[in-house]
């Protein structure tokens, strides 16, 4: 499938020199993990709204969950 967006230059900027750093280039996978995560995001604001309030995580829960489900920022050179 082919998407075209616009962005801000300096937003360009930030995906390329991912794109190059982490990629070889590939500014398609930037965009992928972008959408990965907010997806993950949506999911996780879903299955919170589902109870109702009762189950919001701590931060400090969210960050642990963030880690086991393979989801938490890993550090960049």
């Amino acid at each position: 499938m082919h998407l075209s967006i616009s962005l801000p230059a300096e937003e360009a900027k930030i995906l390329k020199r991912r794109a190059k750093r982490v990629y070889g280039g590939n500014v398609s996978r930037v965009v992928s993990d972008a959408i990965r995560y907010v997806a993950y995001e949506e999911g996780r604001d879903a299955l919170i709204a589902s109870f109702g309030g009762r189950g919001r995580p701590t931060p400090e829960e969210m960050r642990r969950l963030d880690t086991e489900w393979g989801l938490s920022a890993k550090k960049s050179a």
